[in-house]
């Protein structure tokens, strides 16, 4: 009994209670049975689950037309056509009108499916023929948006008339919609009919003006000008708004003046002065309203503030021409015509001008009015003339003749532009050029007697002998005249014809009577150059038989440049009986040098300077006082005299080019130049001194100058006909060296039978400097090692060098135990161990004027590297950088300084805030961003370590990274680095959102001294600040420059490639939505995103080839000023993006300036118009900062 009752009370429901849940369950049942509205559409986003409520719906109601129509409109939302179609032809009862539409619906939607251009246009006729009076208004508004689907405006248009007839709530935004289609549809006129009828309609001021100005707009464009000019004349009291009814009115008084309505154009231009005084347009319109009213006073000074206003208006500026002449005010006319001309060429009015110009005598303006004609057009006789007589009556000769050469180049037949240049030339004296004329002119026509007597004497004229022989040989012999036989005496002279000059002498004897004082010295002269010897012996000759002074200081000098001290002493012994010639200035000249040749400096020394006590004014003493000098290499002594001489020097060639080699010896560079030109102004042909010239080029820094200069003279006929005996033997060893490759050099010194150890260390000397000037000192170790088989010496400063290029840190070490380093040689030394703090300061120290210039030029280039690998300083900035419509702006400091002699460290703190349209800056707040850089300095290279932080409202980033650099050599460097978490900048909203971790490696390869290659390729992991995986890519970049100027201004052109590929995972960020509660908004395009992906921050694949240039003095901008003021930089680039199918350009420039010492002020600016990541938008920087330097 027991277990019986425990059974019993088991149970989890009694009956009772299973009766109340059934009757529940019933009734519910019941109640959701009797409410079918529950499954009909309800007009929510569709889904298949409500679809087929419906469709089950109406299978229980197929005679339902509402809930037909319903499922319908469903399954075209859903995209099931079919199905749509399949209920719509299954209409037991159908509305013919709505069934019809359905039927145009769907085919549409299908035709655009599958972008079937016939089905598009067979549905376009049944639109047309469709007849939609008897549709509701519902599906007439759907039905005008299907119309404008298919491209038919005016059917469009013809609905919304419909509905706007049948709706009277829907009937002025009906009418509006209809009068925009018909505007579409190329059918203004019936548009403008329609904002007539909503004017007339309208009780509201503003919508009565805006329906007046759009009607104003369709007349016009259906060529109803004058109705468009009624609706504006009776709008007109009504338009007083400046900011909406300017631009009506300026384009209501063109309107009116077209239809002649010119009341109503002044009427409009009064109303429009009233709105807007100050608009500079009003004066235009009222010059053109005043033309056409025949006011031409008021049109002229009218016109000519215009013409300041629009000077590229060219019917304005023929108009204000014409004007002018009618006034009689004619040069202002021409100024006119001119500008006109400028502007767009033609014959009529260039030739109106230039008469207009002569007719004033107003040369400087008829002579580019008549020259230009030759770009068109051969001239007539008559310009030529004209424009010849305009340089005459000017004084431009030059302008001239330059002009007619190039003209002649043009139209070379023109025979008398031949004869005006040849007097031209004659009368400004360029013999030269009047010869080379004649050359070309010769060719051209058959010259007449007086022409080819012309020609022969202008090259009589240029002592050109062989070309003047060759004219007065064909010439009549029995000439008459003694200047053309004199002329024939010279050439026959000149040319070592002897036979002619005696004939010739005889005829001018014959003719005069007597012959010229200088037969004699013409003798001796044709001897010196022929026999050297013999005119010496000449001079010698006729110093004993006439005791003529002169020919005792000839024959001294030519002794003298014979190395015949013999003879010279001779001739100084002889001439002590005969006191005025031995006192003569030259004598104790050659007095001086023999002492000198003797090893008598110091009597030399006393020589000369009696003679410049003796002769103040004679410049030659001063002359030889240099050379001694410089011989001496007595430094001391020339360096005053330089100074104490200048103004004697720059008055007198004999003392130019020992300035010049003394300067040179000095490092006064640039002077030597300056007097080397002097003298080879006047002295082109000396071998010699072109050769000083080269050196004083190269030392210069005009290395390549320098190597054309020494080629030229190695080929020359002297350099190639050059003698083992000749003293001119050690300068051509020297250009042999320099000019040629050291293996040539050695092959043609190796020529030399008589090639001494001594020529050999002379050659290998000039080979050394011209590896350093060539910036090939890498070359020099082989070539030092080749000296020393050849038991040549090698100079100190040689194995210094050579020391300081092996790197060897216990040679470098040792070396700076050492005293006799130079300033230059300890800061490279101790650069070499890494100690650059110290290096830096060994060099700003030793810089001044006591140190040599080559020493000088080194240390400032060691401190300027050091600098800008370096720079110390504080700079305050603000920066703002435009990523392509999305611009990130605000305040930066910068503060950089060495720890220690190997450590260094850099700062930067900014904070700014985005702006664009696509963020919400208020969305994420100011930004904040710190970074510091910690660079430790190694033998070999550099470690440096990163770390950056920023800091925002919505998500933080923190930064980390590492790179190592091995200096392999002084121009290989290879990087390697790692990053966590840094900032990534590939695109507008990669910089706000998103950060990158790379693995990465590039390399810095100094080709030559002018090129040099940098690359880097990169293995790259975005993700969102938020830590959102967005996807993987690779990064490759390569670029090559070539310096063509390395300083006044630094210029280098330079090509690359920059190619990335990145494997976009594409998440949705929906946190990043504006919708959703983040900052972005207007990603492409859509005005208000529900969802962001990954591919709206990150592009995947980017590639550009480009190709730029920059001229540069220092770096504006830049932590530490490494230039004096000022300083500037213009940089170009431009870029094939082929991914994209964009041709990219930027140009960033910038200027820095002192304010108060050691600091500057910056302002620079950037544009590029397809940055990456920008989504085909334009982007750049902009900046002003302010920097001082610290420490040493």
């Amino acid at each position: 009994m027991a277990s019986s009752s425990v059974t019993k009370n088991s149970r989890l429901l009694n009956p009772w209670a299973l009766a109340v849940v059934a009757v529940a369950v019933g009734g519910l049942l019941w109640t959701t049975f009797q409410r079918e509205e529950v499954f009909q559409p309800d007009g929510r986003e569709p889904d298949a689950v409500s679809a087929n409520y419906a469709e089950l719906l109406l299978s229980a109601h197929p005679d339902d037309d509402h809930l037909r129509i319903q499922l319908v409109d469903l399954l075209i939302r859903l995209g099931e056509y079919t199905k749509a179609r399949q209920h719509l032809e299954a209409w037991p009862k159908p509305q013919p009108e709505t069934q019809a539409y359905y039927r145009i619906e769907l085919d549409s939607l299908v035709a655009a499916k599958s972008n079937d251009l016939i089905a598009q246009q067979a549905l376009m006729e049944r639109l047309y023929s469709f007849d939609h009076r008897k549709l509701p208004v519902p599906l007439l508004q759907k039905l005008a948006k299907l119309a404008l689907t298919l491209q038919a405006p005016a059917f469009a248009a013809g609905v919304y008339e419909e509905i706007a007839d049948r709706d009277p709530a829907l009937h002025n935004e009906s009418l509006e919609a209809a009068a925009q289609w018909y505007m579409a549809a190329e059918q203004p006129g019936r548009a403008a009919q329609i904002y007539l009828q909503l004017r007339r309609d309208s009780q509201e001021a503003a919508e009565r003006r805006k329906y007046a100005q759009l009607a104003f707009n369709g007349l016009l464009s259906a060529g109803q000008g004058d109705g468009a000019a009624q609706v504006l004349s009776d709008e007109l009291p009504l338009l007083n708004n400046p900011q909406t009814d300017a631009a009506w009115l300026e384009q209501g008084v063109d309107v009116a003046v077209a239809n002649k309505r010119f009341a109503l154009a002044q009427r409009v231009l009064n109303q429009w002065q009233v709105l807007q005084p100050d608009n500079p347009h009003i004066t235009l319109k009222a010059f053109h309203v005043r033309l056409a009213i025949g006011d031409l006073a008021g049109a002229w000074e009218t016109g000519q503030q215009l013409v300041v206003d629009h000077p590229d208006d060219q019917a304005l500026l023929e108009q204000m021409a014409h004007l002018g002449e009618w006034q009689g005010n004619n040069p202002v006319a021409l100024g006119y015509w001119i500008q006109l001309l400028a502007l767009k060429e033609d014959p009529a009015t260039r030739e109106h001008a230039w008469h207009l110009a002569s007719q004033q005598f107003d040369f400087d303006r008829s002579i580019p009015l008549l020259g230009d004609i030759m770009h068109q057009r051969m001239l007539t006789n008559v310009e030529l003339d004209a424009l010849i007589y305009g340089h005459e009556s000017r004084g431009t000769p030059a302008e001239a003749q330059a002009w007619l050469r190039a003209y002649l180049r043009t139209y070379p037949m023109h025979r008398l532009a031949w004869s005006r240049l040849l007097q031209s030339l004659e009368n400004t004296g360029q013999f030269a050029a009047k010869a080379e004329v004649y050359q070309n002119y010769s060719k051209r026509f058959k010259l007449t007697t007086t022409e080819q007597v012309d020609w022969a004497n202008t090259y009589l004229k240029l002592f050109d002998y062989e070309a003047a022989w060759g004219v007065v040989q064909a010439a009549d012999e029995d000439i008459v005249d003694s200047d053309y036989w004199r002329a024939r005496a010279s050439v026959a002279w000149d040319l070592e014809r002897d036979e002619d000059l005696r004939v010739s002498l005889e005829k001018m004897l014959a003719l005069d009577g007597k012959l010229t004082s200088g037969d004699e010295s013409q003798l001796i002269t044709l001897y010196r150059t022929r026999d050297p010897q013999r005119a010496l012996a000449l001079m010698v000759a006729s110093w004993k038989h006439g005791k003529n002074p002169q020919r005792l200081v000839e024959a001294l000098q030519q002794a003298q440049e014979l190395q015949d001290w013999p003879q010279v002493v001779a001739l100084l012994k002889e001439a002590e009986q005969y006191p005025n010639a031995y006192e003569q200035a030259q004598v104790l000249a050659v007095r001086g040098a023999l002492a000198f040749n003797e090893g008598q400096g110091e009597e030399a020394e006393r020589l000369y300077l009696l003679g410049l006590e003796r002769f103040p004014d004679d410049n030659l003493f001063r002359e030889r006082l240099v050379w001694l000098y410089i011989d001496q290499a007595n430094i001391g002594k020339l360096k005053p005299l330089l100074t104490q001489w200048r103004a004697q020097a720059r008055e007198d060639r004999i003392l130019w080019l020992p300035f010049a080699s003394a300067s040179q010896m000095l490092g006064r560079d640039s002077e030597a130049l300056a007097w080397y030109r002097m003298y080879l102004k006047t002295s082109p042909n000396d071998w010699l001194v072109q050769a000083a010239y080269a050196d004083a080029l190269e030392s210069a820094g005009y290395v390549d100058a320098a190597q054309r200069l020494r080629l030229k003279l190695l080929r020359s006929p002297e350099g190639e006909n050059i003698q083992p005996s000749s003293q001119r033997y050690a300068t051509w060893l020297r250009l042999m060296a320099s000019s040629y490759s050291p293996g040539k050099a050695l092959r043609e010194v190796s020529k030399w039978k008589d090639g001494s150890p001594a020529m050999l260390n002379l050659w290998f000397g000039r080979l050394l400097a011209s590896l350093d000037a060539t910036n090939q000192q890498s070359q020099k170790d082989q070539w030092l090692e080749w000296a020393r088989t050849q038991g040549l010496k090698v100079e100190r400063y040689e194995l210094i060098e050579e020391a300081l290029r092996s790197r060897n840190k216990e040679q470098i070490e040792a070396l700076l135990a050492r005293t006799d380093l130079n300033p230059a040689q300890r800061a490279q030394a101790l650069s070499r161990l890494g100690r650059l703090g110290e290096a830096l300061d060994v060099s700003l120290s030793a810089l001044g004027d006591d140190q040599p210039m080559a020493v000088r030029e080194q240390l400032r280039l060691q401190a300027v590297e050091i600098h800008e690998a370096t720079p110390q300083g504080a700079q305050i900035s603000w920066q703002e950088q435009d990523y392509g419509g999305l611009d990130f702006s605000g305040p930066r400091l910068q503060i950089a300084h060495n720890l220690s002699d190997n450590w260094y460290a850099n700062l930067e703190v900014e904070q700014g805030k985005y702006n664009g349209d696509t963020i919400k800056s208020s969305r994420i707040g100011e930004e904040r961003n710190a970074a510091l850089t910690l660079q430790r300095s190694v033998e070999n290279g550099s470690y440096k370590l990163f770390a950056d932080t920023s800091q925002r409202k919505d998500d933080d980033r923190n930064g980390l990274g590492i790179s190592r650099s091995w200096q392999l050599t002084p121009s290989h460097v290879i990087e390697l680095g790692l990053d966590w978490h840094r900032k990534s900048e590939e695109s507008g909203l990669m910089r706000a959102f998103g950060q990158h971790d790379a693995v990465w490696v590039g390399g810095r390869h100094g080709l030559t001294a002018r090129d040099q290659l940098s690359w880097e390729v990169a293995q790259k992991s975005f993700s969102t600040r938020a830590g959102d995986n967005l996807g993987t890519g690779q990064a490759f970049k390569l670029e090559l420059n070539h310096t063509l100027e390395f300083a006044g201004p630094n210029w280098t052109v330079r090509s690359g490639v920059d190619y990335q590929h990145n494997n976009v995972k594409n998440p949705t960020l929906d946190y990043l939505a504006f919708a959703n509660g983040g900052a972005v908004t207007n990603v492409k395009g859509s005005d208000d995103p529900v969802n962001v992906v990954a591919s709206d921050l990150l592009q995947s694949r980017y590639g550009q080839l480009y190709v730029g240039s920059s001229w540069r003095r220092g770096i504006p901008g830049a932590l530490v000023r490494t230039k004096p003021q000022y300083t500037w930089l213009v940089d170009v680039t431009a870029g094939w993006q082929w991914f994209d199918q964009t041709f990219n350009y930027g140009i960033n420039t910038g200027i820095g300036f002192e304010v108060l010492g050691d600091d500057e002020l910056a302002l620079t600016f950037g544009y590029q118009s397809a940055p990456q990541g920008g989504d085909g938008k334009a982007g750049g920087t902009l900046g002003v900062s302010y920097g001082v330097r610290f420490g040493r």
